[in-house]
C-alpha cells in the first residue's frame, strides 16, 4: 500500500468515525445521583407517564381489535416512550445500554480498525458539546413549527367564527382544530419539554475544558504513560546500540573508501527501521491500541515528508558517500570564510585551524548544492594569527588579539577595534609579523643630476642605514637600499627601501619617521637643496 493511500484511509476513516453511530456501549459514563429534581424534568416525567398510560390503553384496544399493524405501531411507540422515560429517571441512554448500536467494519478496512482508539478517544471528548448542539438544533426545529401551528390554529379558529352557526363548514373546522392543530401543538410542547430536559441535563454533567483536559491526561498516564516510557526506552536502546554496534565495526578500517561509508549509511538506516519497529511492538504486546494508532499515524505523516523530499535525500547520501559535490578533505567556503571538511558524516565537522573556534558542525543537508575543491600546496587559511600585527587599508595598524569565525579584534595605538570577519578581510590586511618592506620616496633638487645616482644615492644609503641601526636591532633588518626612482616636476625622486623580519613589525611607522629624517639630515649636512614639496610618501 502507497503512502498516499494510506493517507487517504486515514482520511476516509476519520470522517467516518466521526460522523457515524457505532457503537458507543464504551462511551456511557455513570450517571450523577440527583439531590434535587427541577421542575422542567418533573413536567417532563408526568407528561411521559401519561402518554406512555394512553398508549398502552391505545393498544391493548388495538390487540382486542386484532389489528396488527396499530398494534405494532404503538408498541414501537411505547418502547420510545419508555426509553426516553427510563433515561430521564435513570439519567442514563437505556436505549443505547439495552440496544448497543455496532458499526461492522470490512476486513480491508484494517487500518481504519487500528486508527479507531485514538479517533474514538477524539470523539468522546467532543460527545457532550455535540450532543447539547444537536439539542439546541432540534429544539429550535421544533418551535418553529410550533410557532407555525400556533398561527394555523389562530386562522383556523378566525375563520371557524367567521362563518355561520349552523354551517357545515363550521362544524368541519372544529373538527381539524380538535384532530389537527391541538394535539400536534400538544405534540410539539411535549417533546420541546422532553428535549429541554435532556438538555438541561447534558449541561449539568457537562464539564469545563481544564477538567476534561486533566482527565484526559490522567487517563493517558494510567493507560498508556507507561507504555510510552517503555516505548522511549526501546527505541533510544535499540537505535544507540545498533548505532555504537556499525560504529565500532566501520571504525577498524582505517580508509574511509565507499564501501565503508555505504556500510555506515546502512547500519544507520538499519538502526532507525529497527528502532521503530521495536518501538511499535510495545504498545502491541501490551495491547495499547491508542499509542499503537498514534505511532501509526505519525509514520504514515513521516513517510509522506520523506516521498516529499527524496530528492533532497538522494543528495544527502550521494555526499555522505563521497561522491557528491562536497568531499572529505577538500576545501570549502562557508559564510565566505574557508574552511576544511575534516569529516563528512550525518553532521560534518568543517576547520579552520587559523580561527579561534574555527570548528564547526553542520548538518549534512547544509551542504547540499554547494561545492569543494581540493586544497593547494601551502594555501593559507587566513592572513595572520592571533598575535600577529597586521597593517589594514583604513590606516589601523596594531596586534590581532582575538579572530573567531564572526569578528576579529585588532588593537591600534592602545585601543581594540572590532571587524566582522568578513570585512576584516575586505580591507586586505597585511601581516607585518611574518616580514615586511617599508619604503618612502626622498626627493632632491634638480642641480645634483650630475651626480644623484652616485654620489647623492650612496651618501642617502649610507644615512638611511646609519638610522635604522639606530631604530631597529641590527638582526632583524634584512636590507637597506635606496634606489634613483624618477625624474618628477619636483625634482630628482629616489626611494628607500628596508626589508626587516617580522620581529620589527611594531617599528613599521617608527622605521618610515627615521628614513625621512636621516634624508633631512644628510641634505643639512652636504648642503643638498629641497624642493618643494620636499617629501612625497609611498603609499604603504
Amino acid at each position: 500500500m502507497s503512502v498516499l493511500n494510506a493517507l487517504r484511509l486515514v482520511c476516509l476513516s476519520i470522517a467516518f468515525l466521526l460522523g457515524s453511530t457505532a457503537a458507543q456501549g464504551n462511551t456511557l459514563q455513570p450517571p450523577t445521583v440527583p439531590t434535587t429534581l427541577d421542575a422542567t424534568t418533573a413536567e417532563a416525567l408526568e407528561r411521559l407517564a401519561t402518554s406512555i398510560a394512553s398508549k398502552t390503553q391505545a393498544r391493548a384496544a388495538a390487540h382486542l381489535g386484532a389489528d396488527a399493524a396499530a398494534t405494532a405501531t404503538l408498541d414501537a411507540e411505547l418502547k420510545s416512550l419508555r426509553w426516553q422515560f427510563a433515561g430521564l429517571v435513570a439519567r442514563l441512554d437505556v436505549q443505547q445500554f439495552e440496544a448497543p448500536t455496532e458499526h461492522k467494519f470490512d476486513l480491508q478496512e484494517q487500518l481504519e480498525e487500528l486508527l479507531r482508539p485514538a479517533l474514538q478517544h477524539l470523539k468522546d471528548a467532543t460527545a457532550g458539546p455535540r450532543q447539547i448542539s444537536e439539542l439546541k438544533a432540534r429544539i429550535d426545529i421544533l418551535q418553529t413549527r410550533k410557532l407555525l401551528a400556533e398561527a394555523a390554529q389562530r386562522a383556523t379558529e378566525r375563520t371557524r367564527g367567521l362563518l355561520p352557526p349552523n354551517s357545515p363548514a363550521r362544524d368541519l373546522a372544529d373538527q381539524e382544530l380538535r384532530q389537527r392543530w391541538q394535539p400536534a401543538i400538544g405534540a410539539l410542547n411535549d417533546e420541546i419539554l422532553i428535549l429541554q430536559a435532556n438538555q438541561g441535563q447534558l449541561e449539568e454533567r457537562q464539564r469545563s475544558m481544564l477538567q476534561v483536559a486533566t482527565e484526559v491526561m490522567q487517563d493517558f498516564v494510567q493507560d498508556s504513560g507507561r507504555s510510552l516510557v517503555l516505548c522511549a526506552v526501546v527505541f533510544v536502546t535499540v537505535f544507540f546500540g545498533l548505532r555504537f554496534l556499525g560504529d565500532r565495526l566501520t571504525g577498524r578500517s582505517r580508509s574511509r573508501g565507499f564501501s565503508v561509508r555505504l556500510v555506515q549509511v546502512l547500519f544507520r538506516l538499519l538502526a532507525a527501521i529497527t528502532a521503530i519497529a521495536a518501538t511499535l511492538v510495545v504498545p502491541y504486546a501490551r495491547n495499547d491500541w491508542f499509542l499503537l494508532a498514534i505511532g501509526i499515524v505519525f509514520l504514515l505523516g513521516a513517510g509522506w515528508v520523506v516521498m516529499r523530499m527524496l530528492p533532497q535525500f538522494f543528495e544527502q547520501l550521494r555526499l555522505l558517500l563521497n561522491v557528491g559535490g562536497v568531499r572529505e578533505g577538500e576545501r570549502i567556503v562557508v559564510d565566505g570564510l574557508p574552511y576544511r571538511i575534516a569529516a563528512l558524516r550525518f553532521y560534518t565537522r568543517l576547520e579552520n585551524p587559523d580561527l579561534q573556534g574555527g570548528v564547526l558542525r553542520v548538518p549534512v543537508q547544509f551542504l547540499v548544492g554547494q561545492r569543494s575543491r581540493p586544497c593547494g600546496a601551502d594555501e593559507p587559511w587566513f592572513p595572520c594569527r592571533v598575535g600577529d600585527i597586521v597593517l589594514l587599508a583604513d590606516g589601523s595598524m596594531g596586534p590581532v588579539r582575538v579572530q573567531t569565525p564572526e569578528v576579529v579584534v585588532v588593537e591600534h595605538l592602545g585601543t581594540e577595534r572590532s571587524y566582522p570577519t568578513v570585512q576584516f578581510l575586505g580591507l586586505a590586511p597585511r601581516n607585518l609579523s611574518r616580514g615586511f618592506v617599508v619604503e618612502s620616496s626622498l626627493v632632491v633638487g634638480r642641480d645634483r643630476l650630475a651626480d644623484v645616482t652616485t654620489v647623492v644615492r650612496e651618501r642617502l644609503e649610507t644615512a638611511v642605514r646609519t638610522a635604522i641601526a639606530e631604530a631597529v636591532a641590527a638582526d632583524l633588518v634584512l636590507d637597506v637600499q635606496v634606489r634613483f626612482a624618477a625624474v618628477s616636476n619636483q625634482g630628482l625622486e629616489l626611494v628607500a627601501i628596508v626589508a626587516c623580519k617580522g620581529g620589527a613589525a611594531a617599528s613599521y611607522f617608527t622605521l618610515r619617521r627615521t628614513m625621512q629624517r636621516a634624508f633631512v639630515e644628510a641634505c643639512r649636512t652636504h648642503g643638498w637643496s629641497l624642493p618643494v614639496p620636499v617629501l612625497v610618501a609611498a603609499a604603504p
